[in-house]
């Protein structure tokens, strides 16, 4: 029976037979230095043998609170007001040790309370004035000694805890108790003579030259080969799935003729709003529809002339006194229209096909279908002649190619499109999925911009087409990091090509 044994179970096995007496898991992990999953799979493989007996008992540890967190790290309440108190001669007025120490009002009356209740101190009136006084110098603490051994990463028995110390820390709210299974594991009879033999046996997994021409083959025992073990899953590195959706996206648009322009996260409001003739006292510009930066919090406006024809057009047909202040506050941006109105400004000669893939974002409440931060694909295509129509078209040809089988359009309202309308995609599992707005740019954009041909304009909220293509129920998927997730990913064929 010993010549079955792997050199892990050996170990294990001689871990056991010298300390000759029941070890818990972890304590054999520490001896044998292998970890505790291994050893557990090490001990199942003895147990089933009959080597080993695991035992199983219910035992009660402790587990630190938020609340405990805290006091393990910066020391009990009282503790800190005692500090203070001694350094101010053992007795101080208590506004200034509230001040000196930096608690709270709730954690002073929490830590006064246990001053009293541990026979420490206690606060009296003098002149008229709260005054703290220390009757000791010297405190036992061994609240916070169990505080600092969970913060530790120390496994605290309920049992090794004096009960006025258990009482302490359930009291305070410092701990919860959690019930585990604690194993043991003993050596049987039949273990401890397998492991004696096993002393003088030397295993080996691989036959070698050297052996067959020393003749040491011969009072070795060679490891059988188990031809029907599975071999371990190997997981080769590849893209995020949700990156090969955009890259599909990106090949897409570039087989459709346009190109791919970026733009910076951090945006000025000139560009985010002002350039697309949105009037500095709009709603969407309030806190609540932008995250706005408060270190640095202005950027550089571009060059006059152009700064100078945005504030002639928003004060001529808006009737308000621009401002060029509000106009170089720095916000992340909302939408990637703001890259499309840099790409303008540069002035392409038609025609202009041009489209971004990026980041935008935007304060909300997030859950499973909302997030503070989206991926948006914005578009432009410039040219004499263009119109709602032909933009119809290169989006209905856009969502086919992406996998939809229709796309419908209802009139709506944006700021700098007129028209403007909305989109929705089919898809036959979930019906109609509203996802895009689009339209013309209106000439007060395009004049502000010095741009002479029509241009239409979209946007669309990538990540709930993502989700419908890729079966996603949660926005937050989209960017997980969680391996175990990832892995059982199937790359999607369409990603692929």
């Amino acid at each position: 029976m010993q010549l079955e044994l792997s050199d892990g179970e050996i170990k294990v096995l001689k871990c056991l037979g010298e300390v000759k007496r029941a070890m818990e898991v972890n304590e054999v992990a520490e001896h044998t230095r292998l970890s505790v999953s291994t050893v557990m799979s090490y001990l199942e493989a003895l147990s089933q043998k009959g080597l080993i007996q695991i035992l199983v008992e219910d035992e009660d540890y402790l587990t630190l609170t938020d609340e405990g967190r805290k006091d393990a790290e910066k020391g009990l309440p009282e503790r800190r007001i005692v500090e203070e108190v001694m350094k101010l001669g053992g007795q101080a007025a208590l506004q200034e040790v509230r001040r000196r120490s930096g608690l709270s009002d709730e954690e002073v009356k929490i830590a006064l309370g246990w001053l009293r209740r541990k026979g420490i101190g206690e606060v009296t009136v003098v002149g008229g004035e709260r005054v703290v006084k220390v009757r000791q110098g010297i405190v036992s603490y061994s609240v916070e000694e169990v505080l600092k051994k969970l913060a530790g990463g120390h496994r605290v028995k309920v049992k090794d805890i004096p009960q006025e110390v258990l009482w302490e820390l359930k009291t305070r709210k410092l701990i919860e108790v959690v019930p585990q299974k604690k194993r043991s594991v003993l050596l049987t009879d039949t273990g401890l003579s397998v492991l004696e033999q096993a002393l003088h046996v030397k295993v080996v997994g691989a036959l070698t030259a050297d052996m067959i021409k020393s003749g040491e083959w011969k009072s070795v025992y060679l490891k059988p080969y188990d031809i029907s073990a599975e071999p371990p899953k190997i997981y080769p590195g590849r893209k995020h799935f949700y990156v090969e959706f955009l890259d599909r996206v990106r090949r897409i648009l570039v087989e459709m003729g346009f190109i791919e322009a970026e733009g910076p996260y951090v945006e000025m409001e000139f560009w985010n709003f002002d350039v697309l003739f949105q009037a500095q006292d709009h709603p969407a510009r309030e806190i609540h529809d932008c995250f706005i930066l408060l270190e640095p919090s202005k950027g550089i406006l571009p060059d006059k002339k152009l700064v100078e024809q945005v504030k002639r057009i928003h004060e001529e047909r808006w009737g308000y006194k621009w401002s060029e202040e509000q106009a170089a506050r720095l916000i992340l941006r909302s939408h990637t229209t703001a890259v499309s109105a840099r790409f303008l400004a540069g002035k392409p000669k038609p025609p202009v096909r041009m489209f971004c893939i990026s980041k935008v974002f935007r304060p909300d409440v997030i859950d499973a279908t909302h997030f503070i931060e989206f991926t948006q694909v914005d578009g432009i295509y410039g040219d004499k002649g263009v119109s709602l129509r032909k933009l119809f078209g290169i989006l209905q040809d856009f969502v086919k190619r992406l996998g939809f089988e229709d796309i419908k359009f209802r009139p709506s309202y944006f700021p700098f499109t007129e028209p403007s309308v909305e989109g929705s995609v089919y898809h036959p599992k979930l019906g109609w999925i509203e996802c895009l707005g689009a339209g013309m740019f209106r000439p007060e954009v395009l004049e502000s911009l010095g741009i002479d041909y029509p241009v239409a304009a979209w946007g669309i909220g990538i990540d709930r087409l993502a989700m419908a293509l890729l079966q996603i129920s949660d926005i937050r998927e989209l960017c997980s990091r969680n391996l175990k997730f990832l892995r059982a990913r199937v790359v999607e064929p369409q990603c692929l090509l």
